[in-house]
């Protein structure tokens, strides 16, 4: 009856802790606070169509078009530089806000609004009932509805400016942008319109987004040799557009417009605020810009910030557009116009007419925010400077805006200056203001989310209580350092800097642990340099990978020199394959030579694998390999091989069940290693070539465990607890949605299946916390068996009046020095006043009480940490940090309940456990 109180509980504790963040989560991301419609705002028209310089656009948006790969040394872009030389193109950096996700992008470089975490899952559910913008204020509507209604939208590209804007555009072709590993197609299918609508005129304003440099970089990073090829590609598709505009009459009124819609990191990716993933090259080209631009120095030296030329806010895209092509600007956009292209429009003064339009469309929009007539007050008895709130700063920089227009009415060849000057100071400064992320947060959903994890962590407390007598409750290392734990690292979720540098925590708290594990070592007379192996094999794995903004010298020595002499990384990553050839071959049963052969061919396949997609991805990694090789591997069908692969693998898995269930003398250990290797073996495929040699790593700690650490089954649950966390970071991981690599999502999946996709995904960024959790299997198992044999020897001591421990026989009543007291069928411990033959039966341990403890330890530790989260979100809701840094560390807590906890740690191991022990 215990025992089921107790499974019950666990379950329970189990599904309330995926479901309470994930009611919380609702309550936290949500839209943006409801915005006053268009209606309900005066407007100011736009600039006469007859005098703005434009009466057609092309709006051409690359994917990740990071500002450098344009601007910089070493680019692709060579005509887009000689453009910029020449004084037809004005370069910008374009500051994208965080998320930098492609679909909240295109609403800020369409609506000039900033956006929220929502668009995350709204980016991967990739719905388009979900994503569609209803009645929204856009530039493309704008120019719809305001400029020569016979004329058409034209859009070419990805498919997420169909699902925000379906009834937009009138002619269009939609490509799917979510097959990563396509880099090329995808953008022939939007190239191969180009010719045919540069010789229409019934358009006005044609809009094409290219997904492939984006695709290329999450596939092999920022600097993949397949990177210049496709920049010179892109570049070619500005030049085919120039020279049509050049040379085509009915072009010749046409703005072109090369945007990116954010950046990325050294990794490829992008979500986060990384000043790479936050600069974007955006340019506007057309001869007429040689009348205001003699041109700039292009290309220039790489900066490490990416900021080249002029610095605008993404945003300010919609009101450029609205006053260059002679639209009304959306009532809800932050954007200010920049006044270097005062001297385009053919008025001479509706260029400043345009902005000061600009700046009241700003200030309309403020005071649906705030009290702007108590500002105004404030703003009479203060310097602009020193007014003791934002909003009086506001109406006095306001009255200047005034002053300086009244001067330009009087005399408008002198005052021009002065005007510009305190208009740009006005608009910057409402838009800091307005671009602050307004909280939106359902107050019930977030206390339901932590009342649920309450909930959750009280049944797991009483679950263990049910296990014991409160005297003989069994407190030693691992429980006292996992308490130690939990509680320092819910204290450190309230500090926004200890967030975003996590790694830290787990690698200093995974040191300290083998450290103390090699001391135990040491007093059991271990030489000092064996005890001090655990230390040196977990420091080298928090050297393999950069994690956080805090850059390590030691990882970039190793990264470069792997990176220099690749032969020796894959020298690394082969020898990872022969290990796991060699541990699945001892566990098959299949007769010795068979599980050789079965083995090698499996984990040879699996390699080759590898190896075919580093050469489509990175081929610089495999510059030591001929080209007829080279050529070969790129013929292989690797999603078909892939799914032979795994076959194989699930052929091997009932193999090994097979032989379980019917032969007596197969040993549980050697199905558990089989299973689990196979589950390394899937493990590695899902992960990057550097990351491979990291597994060996792995194995040897997990040996030195075996061989070396007489780990008690608490210990074992908190070793494989922390190496888990650590692990996360070791292979790449961090608290930014950038970190998040889809390089592997996509491996044998043709197409886009969300939720296939989205698994694999997240698999390959949890493989380190996957790989020991299954480990911590394996430790746990081989430890009930330590037991169940000294409770045999035990049992036989006591015939003749003595207990066997450690191998000693000692007189009646020494204790073992067990951790977890055993228990009976009730869930009663024992003690030495029972018999003899009653302890010697309790020596036994059951599996089940071991089991759950580690179960129980894992759910608690997600439970209080998702929980101290959530905290912080409540107590810092309003921060800033709320959406900087709790917001994307959020999104993690998200997958680290559902995916890691509910199905790996709950789940996948509760299934593997089941099979290979208690049903045994």
């Amino acid at each position: 009856m215990v025992r089921f109180q107790q499974k019950v509980l666990l379950l329970a504790a189990n599904l309330l802790v995926p479901i309470g963040a994930l009611i919380f989560m609702t309550g936290y991301f949500r839209g943006r606070p409801s915005t006053p419609a268009p209606a309900e705002i005066a407007t100011d028209p736009g600039v006469a169509a007859d005098s703005a310089p434009f009466n057609k656009v092309v709006f051409m948006v690359i994917d990740a078009l990071r500002s450098d790969f344009v601007y910089a040394e070493n680019s692709g872009f060579t005509f887009t530089q000689g453009l910029i030389s020449s004084g037809a193109a004005v370069p910008f950096t374009a500051r994208a806000a965080s998320p930098t996700l492609t679909m909240s992008r295109i609403k800020a470089i369409t609506q000039g609004t900033s956006q929220t975490f929502l668009d995350l899952w709204l980016n991967i559910a990739n719905s388009p009932n979900a994503a569609r913008q209803n009645n929204v204020d856009t530039w493309l509507s704008r120019l719809k509805t305001e400029r020569d209604p016979d004329k058409k939208m034209v859009y070419y590209g990805t498919k997420t400016w169909l699902m925000l804007y379906p009834e937009i555009f009138d002619r269009h072709d939609g490509v799917d942008s979510y097959y990563v590993p396509d880099f090329t197609i995808v953008d022939q299918n939007i190239t191969r319109h180009i010719p045919g609508e540069l010789q229409n005129d019934d358009w006005k304003a044609l809009v094409m987004h290219f997904p492939g440099l984006d695709h290329l970089a999450h596939q092999g990073g920022p600097y993949s040799a397949h990177m210049r090829p496709k920049q010179k590609q892109l570049d070619g598709v500005v030049q085919q557009i120039y020279n049509a505009i050049e040379q085509q009459p009915h072009l010749q009124d046409t703005l072109f417009v090369l945007a990116g819609d954010h950046g990325m990191n050294e990794k490829g990716n992008h979500g986060g605020s990384a000043p790479g993933e936050i600069a974007s090259a955006l340019t506007f080209i057309s001869p007429k810009f040689r009348a205001i631009s003699k041109g700039l120095e292009c290309p220039v030296k790489a900066t490490e910030n990416y900021e080249y030329y002029s610095v605008i806010e993404q945003v300010d895209i919609v009101p450029i557009l609205s006053g260059l092509l002679g639209f009304t600007i959306p009532v809800n956009s932050l954007g200010m116009f920049v006044s270097d292209f005062v001297g385009l429009f053919r008025a001479p003064d509706d260029g400043i007419d345009f902005m000061l339009r600009n700046a009241r469309q700003m200030l309309n929009l403020f005071k649906t925010k705030v009290n702007f007539g108590r500002a105004m007050e404030e703003s009479l008895v203060c310097d602009c400077s020193g007014c003791l709130t934002d909003e009086g700063e506001i109406a006095c920089l306001w009255r200047k805006v005034e002053r300086a227009n009244d001067k330009w009415e009087k005399s408008r060849e002198t005052g021009s200056q002065e005007l510009i000057s305190s208009i740009n100071n006005f608009s910057r400064t409402v838009q800091k203001s307005l671009s602050v992320p307004l909280n939106n947060l359902h107050t019930t959903r977030l206390l339901i989310g932590i009342a649920s994890l309450v909930v959750a962590m009280v049944f797991l407390l009483v679950g263990v209580s049910l296990s014991y007598i409160p005297v003989d409750f069994p407190v030693d290392s691992g429980v006292l350092g996992f308490g130690l734990l939990v509680g320092l690292h819910a204290t450190t979720m309230f500090v926004s800097k200890l967030v975003e540098e996590e790694h830290h925590f787990w690698y200093w708290a995974s040191l300290a642990w083998m450290a103390y594990l090699g001391m135990k070592g040491i007093s059991r007379n271990q030489p000092w340099f064996w005890a001090a192996v655990p230390v040196i094999l977990q420091y080298l794995t928090q050297c393999w990978n950069q994690s956080g903004d805090t850059t390590y010298p030691m990882v970039d020595l190793i990264h470069n020199f792997l990176f220099e002499y690749p032969l020796l990384l894959w020298a690394l990553a082969l020898a990872a394959y022969a290990l796991s050839a060699n541990s699945l071959a001892n566990s098959l049963g299949v007769g010795m030579v068979a599980s050789r052969v079965i083995s090698s061919v499996l984990c040879i396949m699996a390699a080759v694998f590898k190896l075919c997609v580093t050469q489509r991805d990175n081929p610089e990694l495999l510059v030591f390999m001929p080209q007829w090789l080279k050529t070969m591997m790129l013929e292989v069908d690797q999603t078909q091989l892939l799914r032979i692969i795994w076959t194989y693998m699930f052929g091997c898995a009932v193999c090994l069940i097979a032989q379980l269930k019917l032969s007596a003398h197969t040993k549980k250990k050697d199905v558990m290693t089989g299973a689990l290797e196979l589950a390394n073996l899937y493990l590695m495929l899902q992960s990057r070539p550097k990351n491979l040699a990291l597994y060996p790593i792995f194995d040897l700690q997990l040996q030195w465990f075996f061989h070396s650490a007489s780990l008690t089954s608490s210990e074992i649950s908190l070793t494989s607890l922390v190496l888990a966390q650590s692990s996360f970071y070791a292979v790449g991981g961090s608290n930014s949605v950038a970190s998040l690599d889809i390089t592997n999502g996509f491996n044998g999946i043709q197409g886009y299946n969300v939720t296939a996709v989205f698994l694999q995904t997240v698999l390959s960024n949890w493989v380190g916390p996957v790989w020991w959790t299954l480990g911590g299997l394996r430790l746990l198992l081989a430890w009930i068996e330590t037991q169940n044999v000294s409770g045999s020897r035990q049992a036989n001591g006591n015939r003749n009046g003595s207990v066997v421990t450690n191998g000693k026989a000692k007189a009646n009543g020494a204790t073992n020095g067990h951790s977890m007291t055993p228990l009976n069928g009730n869930g009663v411990t024992h003690s030495s006043k029972f018999p003899a033959k009653t302890r010697a039966a309790a020596t036994a341990i059951k599996s089940g009480d071991a089991f759950f403890q580690y179960l129980t330890f894992h759910t608690f530790y997600t439970a209080s940490s998702s929980l101290a989260v959530m905290l912080a979100c409540v107590w810092l809701r309003d921060d800033p940090s709320l959406w900087t840094v709790l917001a994307p560390k959020y999104v993690y807590v998200g997958l680290w309940t559902v995916f890691q906890q509910l199905l790996v740690n709950f789940g996948l191991c509760t299934l593997v456990w089941s099979i290979v022990v208690s049903s045994h």
